[in-house]
């Protein structure tokens, strides 16, 4: 049966796997220092799965990709250094090499949920209101339930470990820019990676924050 599937469904079950045991190994304290280290991996695994999914590798799109890449990565790195835009927070060491105190791989998460933010709701309408102003409020809502796994398993930490308000008004800012710009670009983007990468971090980390926090 495993034979009929194509190289792309395959993919999707394999980066479901990979959910489902990072979910697993990271809720189990005794398997969690083998199975966080694996967490820029799996960043790489979503990104890989999502474009070769969406077969879209014009170079218009992927000069989108980079531009999202690089907005992001600016954003969060002014936010490190400043502490201005976020509040004041540090990366721990987890996502791996650091460029101005941002690991240079946090691009990598904010480009795949821009993406697949844009296509959920993209699946449903072209008007261009929705699609600049429903995907932000994914993301920042998605990122509400984040924050306090990763100040759990040491991604990063905030100052007194309070996460303030403004981090939440910096998330649904910076995305309502970056999907303006998705926007402008006007990709169409496969809808079912889309689907599936949002839910897959969704359930990963609501489960986590059920059973860490």
């Amino acid at each position: 049966m495993i034979k009929n599937i194509n190289i792309e469904n395959r993919l999707v079950l394999l980066l479901l796997l990979f959910y489902f045991f990072g979910t697993l190994g990271i809720a189990i304290e005794e398997f969690r220092n083998f199975f966080l280290p694996l967490t820029p991996l799996n960043l790489l695994l979503t990104l890989f799965v999502f474009f070769i999914v969406n077969k879209d590798f014009s170079k218009r799109f992927l000069f989108l990709a980079l531009l999202i890449l690089l907005i992001s990565f600016s954003v969060e790195a002014v936010g490190v250094v400043t502490g201005v835009l976020f509040g004041s927070y540090s990366y721990g060491n987890i996502f791996g090499f650091k460029l101005f105190e941002t690991p240079v791989i946090i691009g990598v998460n904010w480009l795949f949920l821009a993406l697949s933010t844009f296509g959920i709701v993209q699946y449903f309408t072209n008007k261009w209101f929705w699609l600049i102003f429903i995907p932000p409020i994914l993301m920042t809502g998605l990122d509400f339930i984040v924050e306090p796994v990763a100040m759990k398993l040491g991604f990063w930490s905030w100052e007194n470990d309070v996460i303030p308000l403004q981090n939440y008004l910096m998330w649904f800012l910076t995305s309502i820019f970056i999907h303006g710009l998705i926007y402008s670009f006007k990709p169409k983007i496969n809808a079912k990676i889309s689907f599936i990468v949002f839910i897959a971090q969704l359930i990963f980390f609501s489960v986590l924050n059920i059973i860490l926090t």
